[in-house]
């Protein structure tokens, strides 16, 4: 007689024989996986491609929270967060429901070649609760993070304000979270550079870039910014001579 633990584990190894099998004909039977590797990636980007509203050009997966909706997922619920992808129509989420060859290859190249881009109304604070619904996979391809930057949201009511401590916390989170990670990308919102008159003077805007600088090149992140005002572009230099005065003792060389 056949124990039951061993006639449990047979049906499943000939469910796993039967899945393989299965995959195995779907794969020799579709005519786009039969396509060259390399046309299928152009093939992915085309159909992964969503327009954002950013002159910027990488491709973003621009990351918004709606606030006040519930989601599918409890710890959203709880959080009264609803994040989304600006601009998708669904196309990514059919694609990614076909098949688990097409999923892998479709999550590869997604993740590994757009830029997640958070925008100035995602709450940093919840930033890791967001990053532990991405999978596994999709969080060991990110390699670009961005962030849209409002220095100085002045008297408009409604405008979120982060506070730099807020963009260093969540570099930190960031290593934590995604290994492979290795550009920040900040888009200066011209429309929230520079400081009110009754605030002070322009140079308040400089040291927010000079302060993100130094704190993502001290991560030894490749630091972007756009645009960057020419009046401004020396900070760059600046951030640099003060990233190589605090690693003169090291044989690496901080990113800019």
């Amino acid at each position: 007689m056949v124990e039951p633990s061993a006639r449990n584990t047979r049906i499943i190894n000939q469910s796993n024989i039967s899945n393989k099998k299965n995959m195995a004909s779907l794969n020799q039977s579709s005519h786009f996986l039969r396509l060259p590797t390399e046309l299928r990636l152009k093939i992915y980007e085309y159909a992964l491609s969503v327009p954002n509203e950013y002159s910027i050009e990488q491709p973003l997966i621009v990351v918004n929270d709606r606030g006040n909706a519930f989601t599918s997922r409890g710890r959203y619920r709880a959080l009264q967060m609803s994040p989304s992808w600006v601009g998708e129509d669904g196309t990514t989420r059919k694609l990614l429901r076909v098949n688990r060859r097409i999923h892998d290859e479709a999550e590869d190249f997604l993740y590994s070649h757009n830029t997640l881009f958070f925008r100035n109304s995602f709450d940093l604070d919840r930033l890791g609760d967001f990053l532990d619904t991405l999978s596994e996979t999709a969080r060991n391809r990110i390699r670009s993070v961005g962030f849209e930057v409002f220095f100085f949201v002045h008297s408009q009511t409604g405008v979120p304000k982060r506070t730099l401590k807020q963009y260093e916390t969540a570099g930190r989170l960031l290593q934590e979270k995604l290994p492979r990670w290795s550009s920040v990308l900040f888009y200066l919102d011209p429309r929230f550079y520079y400081p009110s008159a009754a605030v002070g003077g322009r140079e308040l805007s400089a040291r927010g870039v000079l302060y993100l600088a130094t704190r993502f090149g001290a991560m030894r992140k490749e630091v972007h910014f756009f645009p960057v005002p020419p009046v401004h572009r020396h900070v760059m230099e600046d951030a640099q001579r003060l990233l190589g005065r605090g690693n003169r003792g090291s044989q690496e060389r901080p990113c800019l």
